[in-house]
């Protein structure tokens, strides 16, 4: 029964427009139920070793509201104790209300100062800094822009 019910809702939910929507949702409040994670082990992954070095992070992002988002883009900022690079997740992704997009990845090269600057991370003991990721989602709905923000702080990768 409760899952006719939410399938009425959902059916209900896609029918009415935009603008009567507002009412019932403000972006704030739908903004609240949008979470962005990292995601995996390993979700900040320096591969310096490689022929080409370069960073790969790997986020997740859940839906729990009642309506549909598209995934506008995708702003990142990444300190290694100092601000080491600025980048930009910007394919659309289609989040579907109540569920979870886990494939959003995102690679930078990397320079020769960044590696100076991440390396010192990457041993037993780690220096004091932190290691900290800003993100800043916007997404697209049937009742107008969001926007998400997160912050996460790590010791060492």
């Amino acid at each position: 029964m409760k899952e006719i019910l939410l399938w009425l809702f959902d059916r209900l939910m896609t029918a009415i427009p935009g603008l009567l929507l507002r009412v019932f949702y403000s972006p704030s409040k739908v903004a609240n139920e949008v979470k962005i994670e990292l995601r995996g082990e390993k979700p900040i992954n320096p591969c310096l070793g490689s022929s080409v070095p370069r960073i790969d992070l790997y986020l997740e992002v859940t839906n729990l509201s009642n309506l549909d988002l598209t995934l506008d883009r995708m702003l990142l900022d990444l300190w290694f104790g100092q601000p080491v690079l600025n980048g930009a997740i910007l394919s659309r992704r289609d989040v579907p209300a109540r569920s979870t997009v886990n494939n959003l990845f995102f690679r930078s090269a990397l320079t020769t100062r960044q590696i100076q600057q991440i390396e010192p991370y990457l041993r037993e003991s780690p220096p004091s800094g932190d290691i900290s990721l800003s993100v800043h989602a916007y997404f697209n709905s049937k009742i107008g822009s969001l926007e998400v923000e997160r912050r996460f702080e790590r010791r060492k990768v």
